[in-house]
């Protein structure tokens, strides 16, 4: 028996039913962070754009840097 934490409980879980629900949380997980990643390089191309149409509206005189 294994100790497996679910929220603030520990339970105890046969070593091959704890592997089983690390390995199903864990694609879960990637999963999530792969969505979360396109969405970023989406927000990323956007503000690109917004930068490239700032800089060509104002030129130099604005610095959107930080």
């Amino acid at each position: 028996m294994r100790r497996y934490k679910i929220g603030d409980s520990f339970m105890h879980l046969p070593l091959a039913e704890a592997q089983e629900l690390l390995s199903t949380q864990t694609t879960e997980i990637e999963g999530e962070v792969s969505v979360l990643e396109e969405e970023l390089e989406t927000i990323r191309e956007q503000i690109r754009g917004l930068k490239a149409h700032l800089y060509a509206r104002f030129g130099k005189g604005i610095n959107l840097e930080a």
